[in-house]
């Protein structure tokens, strides 16, 4: 039986894989409520998954265990993650509803907004890259952190690029329609 520090860090640690299962949750529902949709979130969820391989891969690559800390990394790695993901599936959707087919959305909207998608990334990692060096007071304490963002960023990123569009044209609708503001009005009595 391990107890004292031991006993405090996997209570910590059951505590943030509960944070990441919460947020998860969260973030999938308010993607379902701006979306309007189960599609969609469903398939920008993907990057989630592939966002924290690349967490992992970073702290490998660096030799740096996974830590309360680190874990840390993974819960903010998780919404800084879909927004890629958003940006492309809004405008899919958006090109879809002004007429286009499905594979030429596709391809467009992935023309269109790589170069967005990059540079939101690389800003992101270059913000983080001092941290991740360890350069400062204190920053050795908080280097998992840049490290797992910055490992799920790249590796989340590239594969974003990729499996968003393939997932797109397994689960996404076949047609679309545009709703009319009226009948998304809410009527009082």
């Amino acid at each position: 039986d391990y107890g004292g520090q031991n006993e405090e860090i996997m209570h910590s640690m059951k505590q943030m894989i509960l944070m990441i299962l919460v947020g998860f949750l969260l973030v999938y529902l308010i993607m379902v409520a701006q979306f309007q949709s189960i599609r969609s979130p469903l398939i920008i969820i993907f990057t989630i998954p592939l966002s924290f391989t690349g967490g992992m891969l970073g702290l490998l690559i660096t030799g740096q265990v996974l830590s309360v800390v680190g874990m840390m990394g993974f819960v903010m790695l998780m919404g800084i993650i879909v927004n890629n993901a958003i940006v492309l599936v809004d405008t899919i959707n958006r090109f879809r509803l002004e007429g286009m087919e499905m594979h030429d959305a596709i391809v467009h909207a992935g023309a269109v907004r790589m170069r967005p998608v990059i540079m939101t990334a690389s800003t992101t990692v270059l913000g983080l890259l001092p941290m991740a060096l360890g350069i400062g007071n204190g920053a050795e304490m908080v280097q998992s952190v840049a490290i797992v963002c910055i490992g799920g960023l790249i590796f989340g990123t590239i594969t974003t690029l990729i499996v968003i569009p393939v997932m797109y044209r397994l689960i996404g609708r076949k047609y679309m329609e545009k709703i009319a503001e009226e009948v998304l009005e809410i009527v009082t009595v």
